[in-house]
């Protein structure tokens, strides 16, 4: 047992404990330990009897699933601090599962884990959410009337128990990269990227967006699955030939690590600015080799950057440093932090602890503070408006040794405005 000022957890941190195999579901596996967060002064135990503990599920359907236990730390501080504030009363039981889904699993994986955190008594259900995935869930997300947190781009997870508080966005992440390539010179672009539901989402978007900057497609090339080196330097070398001022990639990642040595292999050094997809590199060494030199999408500001940090980031990675002893820099950090004090607003908003009052009470939510983004982000739902970040949460980092450096923001401007 964890005590932290007036929140204890049965847990002291998540990062380390063990998962194992679910029992019944295939490709998917849970933990080995039960984590339940609650004020003190009322046991977990008198908690989990007399009052039963509010059922929060959490969904991982990355491709690995040996990080499921290292998402859970933000979540746990977030409802810590909500105890600690007076703004949780009760106690919440989280309930993670990891499950392999799309692109390196099955659809049916995703909907048989997401059933089965339903069957469990969840009431809402945070996750890890990628956009295939989240479009694999969003009929029976609506159907089964428990909602779902992704961090899905796509605007197109839609209903109403469909919420996301995404890691980029589609539509914004086109507009940003296109008037950045705009200001830059770079009027003849190509396309890269994969072949997949949500990818072309991506490219559609960019494909209007570089009508409103001006912008001239040179050629669009897509993979549908990850190529030989030998057919990604042919391609690469065709993209090369026709002259573009910049390679753009508009995807899920599945391949961005592949594109710098087939580079190197074709001589070819092309300015480069990326999706989301950029922010794999955070994941580690050997993707922040793969990507060194990309410009891409990113949503925190660190130290090193010249820019105003969110406070609340700094504020949350310090509490953390003092509650688990170590400082998350991942950008998944905020992200999670935040799907957590979302559900404890839903918690305390909510006219009935069902999946139905939990959605009510996610579109009760108005400016809340945040962590991820520059320090104008804050959360916001309603009726018909469940994408949840409002403000400056997307912008262009570079990164050059390692070390991701702010590269640029986004101030939308038209063109009058600009040139008066």
């Amino acid at each position: 047992m964890h005590i932290n000022k007036r929140a204890e957890c049965t847990i002291e941190s998540g990062r380390n404990l063990q998962i194992k195999p679910h029992p019944n579901l295939s490709q998917a596996s849970i933990l080995e330990e039960r984590i339940v967060v609650a004020p003190t002064g009322v046991s977990t135990g008198i908690a989990l009897t007399a009052f039963n503990a509010i059922k929060i599920g959490f969904l991982s359907d990355l491709p690995s699933g040996t990080s499921l236990a290292s998402f859970l730390d933000p979540v746990i501080l977030a409802l810590e601090d909500a105890v600690n504030e007076g703004r949780l009363t009760r106690a919440v039981e989280l309930l993670p599962l990891h499950v392999t889904g799309l692109p390196a699993g099955s659809a049916s994986n995703v909907r048989a884990a997401y059933r089965h955190l339903v069957e469990q008594g969840c009431v809402l259900i945070l996750s890890t959410g990628l956009t295939d995935n989240s479009l694999v869930l969003r009929d029976l997300v609506n159907e089964s009337k428990v909602p779902f947190m992704s961090m899905c781009g796509t605007t197109r997870f839609t209903g109403p128990y469909c919420f996301t508080l995404a890691n980029g966005g589609h539509g914004e992440e086109m507009a940003i990269i296109a008037a950045y390539c705009a200001s830059k010179g770079y009027r003849r672009v190509v396309v890269t990227g994969e072949r997949s539901p949500g990818d072309t989402e991506y490219q559609a978007f960019f494909r209007e967006q570089a009508r409103l900057y001006g912008l001239d497609i040179l050629k669009e090339h897509y993979f549908d699955q990850r190529p030989n080196d030998e057919d990604m330097d042919t391609a690469m070398r065709q993209i090369r030939d026709l002259g573009p001022d910049a390679v753009v990639y508009a995807g899920f990642g599945w391949n961005s690590a592949m594109f710098n040595p087939s580079f190197k292999r074709i001589d070819w050094d092309p300015p480069k600015v990326m999706s989301a997809a950029f922010m794999w590199a955070l994941r580690g060494h050997e993707l922040q080799v793969a990507l060194d030199g990309w410009i891409g999408i990113e949503q925190t500001i660190g130290e090193q950057d010249d820019a105003e940090p969110n406070p609340n980031l700094v504020a949350a990675r310090r509490r953390a440093k003092e509650r688990f002893g170590y400082v998350d820099q991942e950008t998944v950090f905020a992200l999670l932090y935040d799907q957590g004090r979302s559900a404890v607003e839903a918690i305390a908003n909510a006219p009935i602890l069902t999946g139905e009052g939990m959605a009510l009470g996610l579109e009760r939510i108005k400016m809340m503070p945040c962590t991820l983004g520059g320090p104008r982000t804050y959360i916001e739902f309603g009726d018909y408006n469940h994408r949840g970040y409002k403000g400056d949460f997307l912008f262009l980092k570079q990164l050059r040794d390692h070390v991701f450096y702010l590269e640029a923001f986004h101030w939308p401007q038209w063109k009058s405005n600009r040139e008066s």
